[in-house]
C-alpha cells in the first residue's frame, strides 16, 4: 500500500464518523481554475494543506515508496563504499564535486546530478559518461587498449589524453578544471564530437 492512501483512508474514517451524525452533514466539491486566482479560493487551499490528520497506528514500513527509497539508499551506501576500492573505480574515472566540495555521489531523484545538467539528453549524457569513464576514442584509449590508431594530439603533442583535450589542447576550447557537471557540460557545447565515436575533421573523436 502507498504510503497516501493511508492518508486517504483516515480521511475517509474521519469523514463516515462525521456524516454518521446528522443527515445534514455533506460535503459540496465546487471546481474553481487557479488561474482565476479567487482570494476565498486560496484561503481554503492553504486552510487544506494545513489540514493534518493522523493515519493512526498504521505501520507504513512496507508501503511501496517505503520498500523504493530504503532499496535506494542501500544501492547507494553500497555504492558509496565500494567506489573507494581504486581497483573497482578504475584509475580514469574523472571524480567531480559539487560546489561546496563534497564529492559527488549518484542519486535517484529527478534524474540524478548528472543527467540533470544535461537537460535529459541522452546523446549529450553518453558523451558525458565516455568523458568520465575515460573510455574515448582518443590516443590515450589506443595506446592503452593497443589499438593501431595514432597516440599523438594534432596539435603536436605526444600523446591525446583526456587531461590533455580538457586543459592544455591548443587545438580545442579550454576550461578551468572540470571538478563540476557544468564545466563538461560547456566544453562538449564547444566541442560536441570532442568524446564521440564519429570521426572529427580535426582528428580528435
Amino acid at each position: 500500500m502507498h504510503s497516501g492512501h493511508a492518508f486517504s483512508l483516515s480521511v475517509c474514517r474521519a469523514l463516515q464518523e462525521w456524516f454518521e451524525v446528522d443527515d445534514l452533514c455533506r460535503i459540496t466539491f465546487i471546481y474553481v481554475p487557479s488561474a482565476l486566482r479567487w482570494d476565498i479560493h486560496g484561503e481554503a487551499h492553504k486552510y487544506v494543506t494545513e489540514l493534518k490528520v493522523g493515519v493512526g497506528c498504521c505501520k507504513m514500513d512496507n508501503s511501496i515508496d517505503t520498500l523504493h527509497s530504503q532499496a535506494a539508499h542501500s544501492v547507494l551506501d553500497s555504492w558509496s563504499s565500494t567506489f573507494q576500492d581504486l581497483t573497482y573505480r578504475g584509475s580514469e574515472f574523472l571524480e567531480l564535486q559539487w560546489p561546496d566540495g563534497r564529492p559527488m555521489q549518484p542519486l535517484y531523484l529527478n534524474g540524478g546530478p548528472w543527467l540533470s545538467t544535461f537537460e535529459h539528453s541522452i546523446t549529450e549524457f553518453a558523451c558525458v559518461c565516455w568523458c568520465i569513464t575515460g573510455h574515448v576514442p582518443i590516443g590515450a584509449y589506443y595506446r592503452h587498449f593497443k589499438i593501431n590508431e595514432p597516440h599523438g594530439c594534432t596539435c603536436g603533442a605526444a600523446l591525446q589524453s583526456r587531461q590533455h583535450i580538457l586543459f592544455r589542447c591548443r587545438n580545442r576550447y579550454s576550461v578551468h578544471y572540470p571538478y563540476f557537471p557544468r564545466d563538461i557540460a560547456l566544453f562538449l557545447k564547444h566541442n560536441p564530437m570532442v568524446f564521440g565515436f564519429n570521426r572529427d575533421p580535426l582528428g580528435v573523436g
